[in-house]
């Protein structure tokens, strides 16, 4: 046992040496580089500024308000303060695209007071508008107060809530209904996601009903006051007074254009939504993303126009969308655009003064499904910033300042807190991601945020550095790809493959710690995993390398390079499958068991023989393309209750190009999600969109 463990350490440092040579490490200057020329990159951190971008935030958001009704009658303000900025700054074109009528609930008035046994105002719209729950119907209604604490059914019952108004430390959203069937009139709640954090912070929340009644909202410290009343069993009536509407306004799209040299070439997008709902209004939650972009547009416009940066071969294009109530009107009406666009990149949440928050600026990559170098652009750029900002790791203790310090007048000296993480949705650049519209995203995000989807989400908690930060970010990887031609496209695929040995390494990592780590039950299963994980991984940076090929797509001489980036990336697989093999005999051999040969079942064998392709038609249908499919294939097939299927927008992505097999598919997952589908549900998945003439073998 002596001599095994001694050879399980050798072993282990033998491969922490070699990978040691593939991962590398983040090198700060002079062996950190940047993929864009030196000088265009410090014109840009020199012209763009976080205080403006700060100044646009209170401008447009300095606190949370009601809004009028005659605001609803024509374009919000907010939408004629982009565009009247885009005029400003030289964009003839800058205007609001209307894309139809929605309606929207809005709140005019609401206070609750006290009339017995004391008499004092509990709580006011106008002091602060989240203390009104959005979907809250009119009510003008006098009663007596009832605790029913978490708001458990259990709770509820106990409580005599006829004519009374429901007291509850859980949202209002939760109890309601519950509440409302035992007799309640309307809630008061003083939930907080975080009390610890902010005593006086209220999450932007209401009801959702078919029989709402109203919903007050409480900061936990004025709520713990009136728990602690009413548990010692005081009787409290109150007078809640409230009127709310049903507003009907446009879908409103501010948009502008850096048109690019070459009138045929294709388009970047860049996007942020200026609107959640329209009753809401974050600093950072998004009016912080909604400002960078128009930092991004104000500081490439400027440099271009003046010469100082060359204009790009492709245009770069703005938008400004009410979170995906516009971005997905925006796709269907502009399928011709999204056909020649290139990427996405989203600006959601991107001001929060991170040291203060314990928060970084993440990047989330987009999944395997929409392989492609943006991913790299922009991580290349975020290593860059991180490396330049930082003062004595960067420069030694000689230099207090970092080496290319990305500061503003009024924000933080902090270093650039990062972190580049996989993929997440639930924000717009999910709309390009769409199977049908198939324009690769990636969002850039501040996160954690204690202050998010709350009353406290104010200026004061924004960050003019990090706004500043954000700008470059996204100002370089754009226009790095929007002017990358044969010689762009070179660098940008040398990075991709640097990076793909590295990503392949680290997942090998962490596989064979866990079969070094296996019992023998679980020991083979171990094994079959690295190995698929290496299968998955490879496809994708394959892919991945590919996509650069867009860029300079008449050049020999970058096909020859991509091909032998390809085999480097091939070779690596092998080796790594190799090592794979050689812990898994080592381990093997620790347990007392024989060693491991990798047979597929006959399911698997035949799973590697089918090729799906997406048809034509998943284009031509455009974004929503899975929802076209009818209930009655999802119902044939087994799809038609919710949570049959937990990755089947992933499944049909991987079918574009038709160079994945269904085995492929499924291990594509598996190295991608804690929750992969089996592999007989991926086959009927397919099954049902070929059915549904969306894919083909």
């Amino acid at each position: 046992m002596i001599g095994m463990r001694k050879l399980r350490i050798t072993f282990a440092l033998f491969l922490s040496l070699m990978m040691t040579g593939v991962m590398g490490q983040e090198y700060t200057s002079p062996f950190n580089h940047s993929l864009m020329n030196e000088k265009f990159y410090d014109l840009i951190v020199g012209e763009s500024s976080g205080d403006r971008a700060f100044y646009h935030i209170l401008d447009i958001a300095p606190y949370e308000r009601d809004r009028k009704s005659e605001d609803y009658k024509g374009l919000f303000m907010e939408s004629v303060y982009v565009v009247d900025k885009l005029k400003s700054y030289g964009f003839a074109d800058a205007k609001t695209e209307l894309l139809g009528k929605t309606k929207t609930w809005d709140g005019v008035s609401a206070t609750l007071w006290e009339v017995s046994p004391n008499t004092s105002k509990l709580a006011d719209y106008r002091d602060l508008a989240a203390i009104l729950g959005q979907g809250s119907k009119s009510a003008h209604v006098t009663a007596e107060l009832a605790w029913i604490g978490r708001g458990t059914e259990l709770e509820i019952n106990a409580a005599d809530l006829k004519g009374k108004i429901a007291v509850t430390e859980a949202s209002a959203g939760r109890v309601h209904d519950l509440a409302v069937k035992a007799g309640a009139v309307g809630i008061i709640s003083y939930y907080s996601p975080r009390p610890l954090v902010d005593p006086i912070q209220i999450p932007n929340s209401g009801i959702r009903s078919n029989n709402a009644t109203f919903c007050i909202n409480l900061t936990p410290r004025d709520g713990y006051a009136l728990r602690d009343r009413l548990l010692k069993g005081e009787k409290i009536t109150v007078k809640a007074d409230i009127e709310t509407t049903t507003e009907e306004t446009n879908i409103e799209v501010p948009t502008c254009l850096i048109k690019g040299a070459d009138d045929n070439a294709e388009e970047i997008i860049l996007c942020a939504h200026l609107y959640e709902g329209y009753v809401k209004l974050g600093a950072n939650d998004n009016i912080s993303g909604s400002v960078a972009l128009i930092e991004v547009a104000r500081t490439l416009n400027d440099l271009i126009e003046s010469g100082q940066l060359p204009r790009p071969k492709r245009s770069i294009r703005f938008i400004w969308v009410p979170e995906f109530q516009g971005t997905i009107p925006w796709a269907v009406r502009h399928k011709d655009i999204l056909k020649n666009t290139l990427c996405n990149i989203n600006l959601d949440m991107v001001g929060l003064w991170l040291s203060k928050s314990q928060s970084m600026y993440c990047l989330h990559r987009t999944t395997m499904g929409n392989p492609h170098y943006l991913n790299d652009v922009a991580e290349s750029f975020y290593h860059y910033m991180g490396a330049t900002n930082k003062s004595f790791v960067a420069t030694g203790m000689g230099r207090p300042d970092a080496l290319k310090p990305v500061y503003s007048v009024t924000g933080s000296r902090d270093p650039f807190y990062y972190s580049i993480n996989a993929h997440y949705g639930a924000s717009d650049h999910e709309v390009f991601n769409d199977w049908g519209v198939q324009v690769p995203g990636v969002i850039m995000i501040t996160w954690p945020d204690n202050y998010y989807h709350t009353s406290g989400d104010r200026p004061e908690i924004c960050d003019p550095t990090q706004l500043h930060r954000a700008i470059v970010l996204a100002a370089v990887s754009a226009y790095t790809i929007a002017e990358a031609g044969e010689e762009g496209a070179v660098r940008i695929a040398s990075e991709v493959a640097a990076n793909a040995n590295k990503r392949m390494a680290i997942k090998m990592r962490y596989d064979l710690a866990q079969m070094t780590d296996a019992s023998g039950k679980d020991f083979a299963a171990l094994y079959r995993t690295a190995k698929f994980n290496q299968d998955a991984m490879m496809k994708n940076e394959i892919a991945t390398l590919a996509s650069v090929l867009e860029l300079a797509p008449a050049s020999a001489s970058l096909k020859e390079m991509i091909a032998s980036l390809q085999n480097g990336v091939k070779a690596a697989w092998t080796t790594n499958g190799k090592t794979i093999d050689a812990a898994m005999k080592m381990r093997a051999s620790s347990l007392g068991v024989a060693p491991v040969k990798l047979v597929l079942s006959a399911e698997e064998k035949a799973a590697a023989k089918v090729f799906p392709r997406s048809t034509d038609k998943v284009k031509e249908f455009g974004y929503g393309v899975l929802r076209s499919v009818s209930r009655e294939l999802m119902t044939k097939y087994g799809f038609a209750k919710r949570g049959a299927v937990n990755h089947g927008a992933e499944i049909a992505k991987l079918t574009v190009g038709g160079t994945n097999s269904i085995l492929d598919i499924k291990k594509m997952l598996d190295a991608q999600f804690p929750n992969p589908d089996s592999l007989d549900v991926i086959t009927r998945y397919l099954e049902m969109l070929k059915a549904a003439g969306l894919v083909e073998y």
